[in-house]
């Protein structure tokens, strides 16, 4: 039997990482940041539970299927799941020598900002498809990337968190905001900011022989159009996001199979047919 650690009212697992009960008695609360998972039987028992808050560090997205599945079968009849993208808003706090400090930075063609010495990431824009952070930045702040979405973000070699502190690293959001992120080994070269050949089209998307639809860069899957008649579809590798109601009027039961590069899955993917997701 697994050992349980009371905390705050609630029950973890010895790691801190899983939420495996609720206390009976409560109508809403707050699940703490830094869980990642919810245990099967954690609602069970809680009749009179109505709303649960749940953190960005919660990943639901587990082998194709959705995770809360399992926890939400014993849950009372009716609980809602806040899912947030991003840290509560007592934990995204700036301070005022930091807003300063951001006011007076530099900004580049993008909307990110930076310290005046070039060496820290300081903001980052609230959207970008593919982004290179320079070469020669050592640090992103830890609420840098707050409320920004991108597709893929290349983090040069001067730029590592892997030795800091867990509390001091950058925080990117819930695998439904976030996208792909690219730890480079080696210094960038010229050739790798160029654009991929496979994607050619002159419009801003492209189609393949299947009919489905993909941005012109290939980072994003759109929806399946009109004579996509596949019972089982294969998404390539690159493709970082496929966006919520991509097969929704798919005719036919779907096998989808997708490879390690998404990261993030949309909502409603499949429509009155149903399908099933396969990661490769």
């Amino acid at each position: 039997m697994c050992e349980r650690t009371i905390d705050f009212n609630l029950i973890y697992s010895p790691d801190g990482r899983t939420l495996l009960k609720v206390p009976s008695g409560v109508l809403r609360f707050r699940i703490r940041e830094g869980v990642w998972s919810i245990d099967e039987w954690a609602f069970d028992g809680c009749s009179q539970l109505r709303e649960v808050d749940v953190p960005y560090t919660v990943t639901f997205f587990e082998d194709g299927s959705l995770a809360e599945d399992a926890c939400m079968q014993h849950a009372p009849e009716g609980l809602k799941l806040n899912l947030w993208d991003w840290p509560y808003p007592e934990n995204c706090a700036v301070s005022e020598e930091q807003l300063e400090e951001i006011a007076n930075g530099c900004i580049d063609e993008h909307g990110f900002v930076y310290s005046r010495d070039g060496k820290r990431l300081l903001r980052a824009a609230e959207r970008v498809e593919e982004y290179w952070i320079p070469e020669g930045v050592e640090r992103i702040e830890r609420l840098a990337f707050i409320g920004c979405t991108f597709d893929t973000l290349h983090v040069p070699t001067s730029c590592s968190w892997e030795f800091r502190p867990e509390a001091e690293w950058p925080i990117f959001g819930s695998d439904r905001v976030i996208g792909c992120i690219v730890f480079w080994e080696r210094p960038y070269a010229e050739q790798d900011f160029e654009p991929d050949p496979l994607c050619v089209a002159d419009a801003d998307h492209t189609v393949d022989a299947q009919h489905v639809m993909y941005t012109k860069n290939g980072k994003r899957l759109l929806c399946a159009r009109a004579g996509f008649n596949a019972t089982e579809y294969h998404v390539p590798d690159g493709v970082v996001t496929i966006c919520d109601r991509a097969f929704f009027f798919c005719g036919q039961y779907l096998k989808l199979y997708i490879p390690a590069s998404v990261k993030v899955v949309g909502e409603e993917l499949f429509g009155e047919m149903g399908g099933e997701i396969i990661r490769k």
